[in-house]
């Protein structure tokens, strides 16, 4: 009866407009912030590390070795702006690739790192004679296969994880001899653009079809750093004639772009829940002046202020209820969407929000209502 009395002058189409600008600036808000953890692991291409792969500039050193010498190696090493650092190991022999499933022979190339450089398991790579050949897969290469060769050629589309269950054959040749092995893509890495093999088969293919001239020096090297936009880092490459590719990381220039794009959407959305709050509060000002005279009729009649005041905001923590399902409702499948979608180029990320998008949203929710509660408490408490 009290509730059907104080709602009884209730205009819903101002209620829906403001559940509305709450809905559109929150789900703007909290997906926002969602992007942008998203794109701090896409570009790190992992939480803690980020890897650069180095190598010679080949304009500069026109006519000069572009391995890496020993000392070059060492001094690489010693700079403190890298964590750790190993040198790629390069095929010394002829590889080609076949598949029936894929459809099609290419020739290409096999590099070996530590496994400490790449986000796969430990357990799936590895080899001992006899074995299938695990490959480990940049993940910028099943996208250009998918979005570019596939197409052009008439091959079937492959995900990540479909592409795990097909069946390779390797031919190596070199040093008068060829050898044949079934491989395998048992994972996909965002540090490296490259094809790599475990480093017990790189020394025994080596070792076995290698003709002993071909030098040993490598011609990259990979590196960690917690900085790797840093002032230092830059003079030390260019002073050397080194160049870097960041491996999972997005160039400096568009990162920066990503994060000035998204954190002018939160900025947005941030101004229409700001907005909306302000309207609610509005809202139910204008509602309680409306109900002046009946709010007075209602404390004459012994109605406590607290209970006016409850039934009120009942029905505004309804609304807002309502509201933050909703933009959580929409928020979950979408993220798995994009999630998924990325998966299928070979990057990991995963299929939940993040904690810290909870996180907000609760923040929120409690500013929200204590904000709203105390306005309405006071504007009761006002007729008293």
């Amino acid at each position: 009866m009290l509730n059907k009395l104080l709602w009884k002058n209730k205009n819903r189409w101002q209620s829906i407009g403001a559940s509305a600008g709450i809905f559109i600036g929150l789900f703007l808000l909290l997906f926002a912030v969602q992007v942008y953890l998203d794109i701090q692991i896409l570009t790190k291409g992992a939480r803690d590390n980020n890897f650069l792969v180095i190598n010679k500039i080949f304009e500069k050193n026109y006519g000069k070795p572009l391995e890496f010498s020993d000392e070059e190696f060492q001094e690489i090493q010693k700079q403190p702006f890298f964590k750790k650092v190993d040198a790629f190991e390069s095929n010394k022999y002829k590889v080609s690739l076949s598949s029936r499933a894929m459809g099609f022979t290419t020739l290409l190339f096999f590099q070996s790192l530590p496994h400490s450089f790449l986000s796969v398991d430990s357990v799936l790579f590895q080899w001992h004679p006899g074995d299938r050949i695990p490959i480990v897969l940049s993940s910028d290469y099943l996208a250009l296969y998918n979005f570019g060769f596939a197409p052009s050629q008439g091959l079937p589309k492959f995900s990540a994880s479909s592409i795990r269950l097909v069946d390779f054959k390797i031919t190596v040749t070199g040093n008068g001899k060829i050898e044949y092995f079934d491989a395998y893509v048992c994972g996909f890495t965002p540090n490296v653009n490259s094809i790599l093999t475990p480093k017990s088969f790189m020394k025994y293919a080596n070792d076995k079809f290698g003709d002993g001239t071909a030098t040993k020096l490598p011609t990259q090297v990979i590196a960690s750093t917690d900085n790797p936009y840093s002032v230092s880092l830059e003079k030390f490459l260019e002073e050397n004639n080194y160049e870097i590719s960041r491996g999972g990381l997005i160039g400096g220039e568009l990162k920066t772009t990503l994060f000035l794009l998204v954190f002018l959407i939160i900025i947005i959305g941030f101004i229409i829940v700001s907005l909306s709050m302000l309207v609610f509060a509005l809202n139910f000002q204008v509602l309680i002046a409306q109900l002046s005279n009946d709010i007075k009729l209602l404390l004459e009649l012994g109605y406590h202020i607290n209970k006016i005041a409850q039934v009120l905001a009942r029905n505004l923590l309804f609304l807002f209820g309502v509201v933050v399902i909703a933009v959580f409702m929409f928020l979950i499948p979408i993220k798995y969407v994009i999630a998924k979608q990325i998966e299928e180029q070979g990057y990991n990320l995963s299929y939940n929000l993040d904690p810290i998008v909870w996180l907000a949203g609760v923040l929120f929710s409690i500013l929200f209502i204590w904000v709203n509660v105390a306005s309405i408490r006071r504007n009761v408490q006002q007729l008293a």
